[in-house]
């Protein structure tokens, strides 16, 4: 039992460090400005996206399934999403027959395959991801995760809708305790979340250029979904005073709320990612603040020669390239000090980049058995050009003598030791 306190506790402890990582993470990567990014580019791709989605429905024959999901996940903003499924319908007839029917599935094609590359970019920029995914895998994947997106929306809304019909019509039958009834009406609370948290949760999985922490995602999924859906019926309650904006906007007062409406959904996405991004790295994230300049010689060395070692023992046994967040994780230094040296390294030729699936991964730059602690410190020593002319004098000479002496004094006792075999 105490175990289980200590561990509800710990959970609680990461709990609230996530969320404070999260509200910085979400102020410095100025998600804000990406949310409206995001809310202009919806705007301008939505009537388009909706063809087409509507356009593969109607050939599976679930167009009356998808409309009815749709306009459940837009609550509250009817008027505009009639007006949109009309443009839709009115855009597929259009792009129908021959030539006309090809450029429009281009055009569709290539907007959705832009918006999803809009989402991707703030995604990657929260998870510290510097490359996108290249050109041909994102056509394949943009166009697997719209599709599998869709169909799970309308599978769940239509699991949840037939699984609270069945229970309504069975629990109207049988007699059950107070307290199980209790529990199945919460049960019944919860239903109309689980659209949202499936689509959250794949969105942080599947989009980002990275592999994604499965828990992350969830912790991230449920939150982020959990502050949807709550802000979706507090929209909804508080309503009522639309009206005052007919005598302002006439025909168009649905148009105003329903861009503050995109801008807040974008803006928890974008929390809920930065969630997903905090509990994946809390450790990582605990350390941030840690001034590179203020860290001594001698540790910085220490973390140079661990990095290499990390990079020569990744090569050696064949598995991918590191990363410059793994090495963060792996070894809990901040992930700012590690891009810092690792740019470094590259430098002095020390350390190769190269492009990678999941982005820019580092390797050994020359042959692992012949690279040696002193080869790495040497190299990272006399990274830079000497072109301050300094010596002129016996001193001077001494000094750097002995500096030489000492240097072959490292080299001979354990300098020499390869750094693959530590």
């Amino acid at each position: 039992m105490n175990d289980f306190k200590e561990l509800i506790l710990l959970k609680n402890n990461k709990l609230k460090k996530v969320i404070i990582f999260a509200v910085k993470g979400f102020r410095a990567d100025r998600c804000d400005l990406r949310a409206s990014s995001l809310t202009l580019f919806t705007l301008l791709s939505i009537v388009p996206v909706m063809a087409m989605a509507f356009g593969i429905a109607k050939g599976f024959g679930f167009q009356q399934i998808l409309e009815e999901r749709v306009l459940e996940l837009f609550a509250g903003q009817e008027e505009i999403i009639e007006n949109v499924l009309a443009f839709s319908t009115n855009l597929l007839e259009k792009t129908q027959g021959g030539l006309m029917t090809l450029f429009g599935l281009i055009l569709l094609f290539y907007i959705l395959i832009k918006l999803i590359g809009h989402i991707e970019n703030a995604f990657n920029k929260i998870w510290w991801i510097k490359d996108d995914r290249p050109f041909i895998k994102k056509i394949t994947d943009y166009i697997a995760i719209s599709i599998t997106a869709g169909i799970m929306v309308v599978f769940s809304s239509s699991v949840n809708i037939f699984i609270t019909a069945y229970l309504t019509k069975f629990l109207s039958n049988i007699q059950l305790p107070g307290d199980i009834i209790n529990l199945i009406s919460l049960g019944f609370k919860i239903f109309p979340f689980l659209p949202i948290w499936i689509l959250f949760i794949f969105f942080y999985i599947f989009i980002p250029n990275k592999k994604v922490d499965i828990k992350s995602a969830l912790a991230g999924g449920l939150i982020a979904g959990t502050i949807f859906q709550i802000a979706q019926m507090t929209y909804l309650k508080f309503q009522v005073g639309v009206s005052s904006y007919n005598a302002i906007y006439g025909s168009f007062a649905a148009l105003p709320l329903f861009l503050i409406w995109l801008q807040a959904s974008w803006a928890i996405v974008l929390f809920g990612a930065e969630i997903a991004f905090s509990w994946e790295n809390t450790e990582t994230l605990e350390t941030q603040d840690i001034d590179y300049d203020k860290i001594s010689i001698r540790l910085k060395k220490l973390i140079v020669l661990r990095i290499v070692h990390l990079c020569v023992n990744r090569f050696a046994n064949k598995k991918i390239p590191a990363f410059d967040i793994d090495i963060s994780t792996k070894m809990k230094i901040p992930l700012k000090i590690v891009k810092v040296l690792l740019a470094k390294l590259v430098e002095c030729r020390i350390l190769l980049e190269v492009n990678w699936e999941n982005g820019i991964g580092y390797v050994p730059a020359s042959d692992i058995e012949c690279l040696t602690i002193c080869d790495v410190l040497t190299a990272f020593e006399l990274r830079g050009d000497d072109i301050i002319r300094v010596g002129g004098t016996i001193e001077f000479q001494a000094l750097e003598d002995s500096l030489n002496d000492f240097e072959k004094a490292c080299k001979n006792s354990s300098g020499e030791r390869n750094l693959k075999d530590i």
